[in-house]
This record gives C-alpha cells, sequence and structure tokens, in this order.
C-alpha cells in the first residue's frame, strides 16, 4: 500500500479489563468461597502473557480475577469462566511480575489466591522501535516501521527548535503493518529529528533520533497546469460544466472532470496527460473524489491507477507506442488506490466519508527525478465502468524557485 493507510485511531483510557458475564435472575447471596482454580501454566506474550489454568466442577462461579503491581499501580484482569485463561496485556518492560489469581462466585466470594509469576515478552513498541527509518524528506522527514502484530500505536515526531531544544509535533495513529509516513511543515535547516513509539495503554519507547535537512516542497502552481492530449488520451468532457480544467480550479468535492458517460469505444485503462507547466521535482499529490450523498466510493470515482511522469517524451510515435512501448520511455511514479477504512465491499460509514472529505495523498518517492508531464492511467473505477469522475488534483515539490 503506497501510502497512508487510514490511521486515526481512539486510544482507550489507562487499565485492562475483560468481560465479566452478567448474572441472570436473582443473585444468590452466601459467604461460603468457591475453590480456587488449578494447574497453572504461563505463556509469554508481546507485553504481557496467556495463564491458563483449570476451573472447578462448581456451578456458582462469575468470572476468574487476576490482580498484579506493575509500575507501582494495580492491575485487575477478569476473565470469562467460558474460557480456561485469561490475557494479560498493556505491559511496557519484560520484568518479572506475579500475579495472583482468584475464583470468584455469584455473591462475590473470592477464592484463596493461587499465586504464579510470568515474564513478558517484549512490548511491540519496543518491537516497532528497533525497525523505524527516518529519511529526508520534503518539508521535514519520512519515517518507515514494521508492525508485524498490527497493534494500535501512535507514532510522535520531535523536531529541534532555534533554541535547541525539542519540540513535540504531530502524532500518527495507525495500526499499519508496514508504516510509510512523512511528517511535513518544517524549513530546509539542519537539525535532529526524533521519534517514539505509544501504544493504547499509555506506554512510551525511547527515541530513534538523527539530523536532517529536509527538502524544500511547495504547492505548484495550478495555474501553469495544462491538458496535454497524447494519443490513446481521453480527450472527452462530459459537458461544459465538467471540464478537464476543473481539476485545478481548488474546488474540492464538486464536480470536477467527468469524461463521456458509458462511452463505448473507451477501453480500460482510461488514459489522461498532465503538462505542469514546469519541470518540478515531485514530493506528493493529492486527488479527491466527486462526494456527498451515494457519491462516496461510487460511480466513476478513480479507484485504482497507475502514474508515471517524464521531463520529455517522444513526440510523433504512432498509436501502437502509446499503447505499452512508451512506459519503457516514462518513470513509473506509483501504482495507487483510493483508500477506503471501512473495507472495500462493506456499507459506507462516517469514517469513510471523512477519510474522502480530507482528500487521499500519495507520497511520490524522493529518488524519483525532475518531471514536466504527469500520466494518469485509470485501471478502475468504483463502480466498474469505463467512465472517469476526478474533482480536484493538487501537487508538491521543487521547481526550483524557492518561493
Amino acid at each position: 500500500m503506497n501510502k497512508i493507510y487510514y490511521a486515526v485511531i481512539l486510544f482507550l483510557t489507562f487499565g485492562i479489563t475483560s468481560c465479566e458475564e452478567k448474572t441472570i435472575g436473582q443473585t444468590p447471596t452466601n459467604s461460603t468461597p468457591p475453590q480456587p482454580v488449578a494447574n497453572v501454566a504461563v505463556e509469554s506474550m508481546p507485553g504481557g502473557a496467556r495463564i491458563s489454568y483449570d476451573l472447578p466442577e462448581e456451578t456458582d462461579i462469575s468470572y476468574v480475577k487476576g490482580e498484579y503491581l506493575f509500575q507501582g499501580r494495580k492491575r485487575v484482569v477478569r476473565a470469562s469462566i467460558y474460557n480456561n485463561y485469561m490475557i494479560v496485556e498493556g505491559l511496557g518492560s519484560t520484568e518479572p511480575l506475579e500475579i495472583t489469581l482468584y475464583t470468584v462466585d455469584h455473591s462475590e466470594n473470592a477464592s484463596s489466591p493461587v499465586k504464579t509469576t510470568f515474564t513478558p515478552g517484549t512490548p511491540p513498541i519496543w518491537s516497532i522501535l528497533e525497525s523505524v527509518r527516518l529519511l529526508e524528506d520534503f518539508g521535514g522527514v519520512n519515517v518507515k516501521w514494521n508492525n508485524d502484530t498490527g497493534t494500535e500505536i501512535g507514532i510522535t515526531i520531535f523536531a529541534e527548535d532555534e533554541n535547541s531544544v525539542m519540540e513535540e509535533g504531530e502524532t500518527l495513529f495507525t495500526n499499519q503493518k508496514e508504516g510509510d509516513y512523512s511528517f511535513r511543515g518544517y524549513d530546509t535547516a539542519s537539525r535532529t529529528f526524533a521519534v517514539t513509539v505509544t501504544d493504547k495503554w499509555g506506554n512510551i519507547s525511547d527515541t530513534v533520533k538523527g539530523v536532517f535537512s529536509p527538502y524544500f516542497e511547495k504547492q505548484l502552481d495550478k495555474s501553469r497546469h495544462r491538458r496535454h492530449v497524447l494519443p490513446v488520451d481521453n480527450n472527452t468532457d462530459y459537458s461544459s460544466a465538467w471540464i478537464f480544467m476543473n481539476m485545478f480550479d481548488d474546488i474540492v468535492g464538486g464536480q470536477g472532470w467527468h469524461t463521456r458517460a458509458n462511452d463505448p469505444n473507451q477501453k480500460i485503462p482510461i488514459y489522461f496527460t498532465i503538462d505542469l507547466g514546469v519541470e518540478a521535482k515531485l514530493s506528493r499529490f493529492k486527488l479527491w473524489h466527486r462526494i456527498g450523498g451515494v457519491q462516496y466510493y461510487a460511480h466513476y470515482n478513480v479507484r485504482t491507477f497507475e502514474v508515471w511522469g517524464t521531463n520529455e517524451y517522444k513526440a510523433g510515435m504512432m498509436e501502437d507506442y502509446w499503447s505499452e512501448e512508451w512506459k519503457s520511455d516514462w518513470e513509473m511514479l506509483g501504482d495507487f488506490y483510493t483508500f477506503k477504512p471501512s473495507g472495500e465491499n462493506s456499507p459506507v460509514t462516517d469514517e469513510d466519508r471523512a477519510y474522502a472529505d480530507a482528500g487521499f495523498e500519495f507520497l511520490i518517492p524522493v529518488e524519483k527525478k525532475g518531471l514536466r508531464y504527469v500520466r494518469f492511467a485509470m485501471k478502475s473505477n468504483w463502480s466498474g465502468s469505463n467512465t472517469l469522475n476526478i474533482s480536484e488534483l493538487t501537487f508538491w515539490g521543487d521547481d526550483g524557485t524557492n518561493n
């Protein structure tokens, strides 16, 4: 996946509990405690452990409770009687811990304690931190990481200010397994950048840091963009209100450009080419769907597409060249898709709408060359038809003007 993957996560409040079974009918009242668990076994897990046991053969048991101290604070885990184990998680160290287990009946009588110890496996934030790589990028630094377990984390950027103080910046919340994100908003001055990893239980890792000089980045001047029709490009407009240049009018989410609908002569992929009007080393671009009502992730909005670029091209070539051969002379900038947080085949949610409203941002690898012409190849839209609709396109990068 190119980027970003959708990444806004609601962090949970501190504490660990599991569901307790609800009692049906009147709760019995007595003072006789149940028998304790037996045959306790421990299996370490990343940031915790799985503790299994045998339950006593009694009908009055409500749940199993585990109590332990972590960093001076008491934590309680409750496990259903329909399982013969409990999961302890959210620990930010590998320090051995003692846990005390109780069976609890419907009258809240607790059994005699059963103690055991466990050593948490390496917390996910630490293994993720070991994989973090920082690279210079346009307007800041790019951070890459591996999160094999897909756990929910926060990646926070820190940058040195003019007084050599590390100042906290943006935090990205994500569960991406292959993370790739650029923290931007910085000038080209050399400075120290650092990254920490946080989990939903409030554990924070150490930092990975380095000194970087961000590349200059600006939004390219849309008034210079032009339609540049090459052989096999789509050269149609749905009507005078849905023209190609609407993609550069800074009106996001509106009608934009719409090709002739259901044209029997239009093949897939649908090609179109933009003359940026200036040679630029691109850093990223943003694409907006037509949105509102039933338009979200539907109809002619782009779904999957490729983007290619070049600073000059072979003019006068026959149509056969522009079917496939041209790709050997252009540079592929990426194979992209418009991400839907809830999943491609699920009903559209409020989260999906918010993601589309913000626009789909795509990164261009920093090693790509400067270019003037950008060619899109739409491979599919959200209805599976041969018509294209894009509301807005915006490009960023360095055009050599530094202003």
